[in-house]
C-alpha cells in the first residue's frame, strides 16, 4: 500500500477504512507545502525534557498514570517534531486560540497541527493549513445510540441501522465529525447534528472547502483527518519510542 493516499473521497462506506502504511521518520522531508503529515506514537513513559512548567504542572494533575503518560509523550513528541519542520533552534511558544485549539506563536510560522490520543495511541498532523485530527479506542459496552438524536441527522442515524455492524459506524462518524471541528477551532461546542461528514468534503458557512479521511491503526482504533482545502497527498510516520527517537541536525535561521 503507497504510503500517500488520495482523499478525493472517503472508502465506500460498507467498507473498512484502510490501514495505511506508515514510512521510518528517516524518510520525512519536513516539507508541508501540498502535503498533510500524519505521526503515531505509542503511549511511553519517558522523560519530560521538552515541556515548559505548566506543562509539567499540567502532566502532574492526572489522577491516572495512562492518561499522564498519554499527555506527556503527545507535548513531548509535538515539541519535537516542531523544532523539525520549524528548523529553528528558538523557543517554541504554543497558545490555544479561543476554542482551545493550540497554535505556534513563537517563531512566526505558517503550520498548523493538531493532536489526538485515545488507548495507547498517540496521532499527531501537520500542514501548512488548518487542519483536525481524532482518534478513539472503540469500546464494545459503550450505549451509543444515546448520542444520535442529539448529534447525527437522519441520513447519518438512517446510515447506521442500514449497517452490519452501527458500533464500528458510530465511531466512524464520530472521528470524522470531532476532527473536522477540531479543524475549524469549535470543537464539540459546534451543532454536530449539523455537521455533515458522510462526504468526503464539507463546506462550512464562509465557503471554505474541508477535505475529510479516514483510517484504521487497528481494528478498534478508528481514527479522521480534516483539512482545509481540496485534497493533499497524506504521509504516515512511526515515530516509534521518543527516548531513541533522532534526525539529522537541522540549523535554523
Amino acid at each position: 500500500m503507497n504510503a500517500s493516499l488520495s482523499a478525493n473521497h472517503p472508502p465506500p462506506m460498507q467498507k473498512i477504512p484502510a490501514t495505511p502504511l506508515f514510512l521510518n521518520p528517516g524518510l520525512c522531508n519536513w516539507e508541508l507545502d501540498q502535503a498533510v503529515h500524519v505521526w503515531r506514537f505509542p503511549q511511553q513513559m519517558i522523560s519530560i525534557s521538552l515541556l515548559t512548567e505548566d506543562e509539567k504542572q499540567f502532566a502532574a494533575r492526572f489522577r491516572l498514570e495512562e492518561d499522564r503518560n498519554r499527555f506527556i509523550t503527545g507535548r513531548q513528541a509535538l515539541r519535537l517534531l516542531l523544532t523539525q519542520y520549524l528548523d529553528s533552534n528558538r523557543k517554541i511558544i504554543l497558545r490555544s486560540q479561543s476554542g482551545g485549539k493550540p497554535f505556534v506563536s513563537e517563531p512566526p510560522f505558517p503550520i498548523s497541527f493538531n493532536l489526538s490520543h485515545s488507548g495507547h495511541w498517540i496521532l499527531l498532523a501537520f500542514a501548512s493549513q488548518e487542519l483536525g485530527i481524532d482518534i478513539e479506542k472503540i469500546n464494545p459496552d459503550f450505549i451509543f445510540q444515546d448520542l444520535l438524536d442529539e448529534h447525527f441527522s437522519e441520513e447519518e442515524k438512517s446510515f447506521m441501522q442500514r449497517s452490519s455492524d452501527p458500533l464500528a459506524v458510530f465511531y466512524y462518524l464520530w472521528t470524522r465529525k470531532e476532527a473536522l471541528t477540531k479543524a475549524w477551532g469549535t470543537g464539540l461546542q459546534e451543532n454536530l447534528k449539523k455537521v455533515d461528514v458522510l462526504d468526503g468534503f464539507h463546506h462550512q458557512m464562509n465557503n471554505q472547502v474541508w477535505t475529510l479521511s479516514s483510517l484504521f491503526l487497528s481494528s478498534d482504533y478508528p481514527a479522521a483527518l480534516a483539512y482545509a482545502g481540496l485534497p493533499k497527498s497524506i504521509f504516515y510516520f512511526d515515530g516509534g519510542q521518543l527516548d531513541s527517537l533522532s534526525f539529522p541536525e537541522r540549523t535554523g535561521a
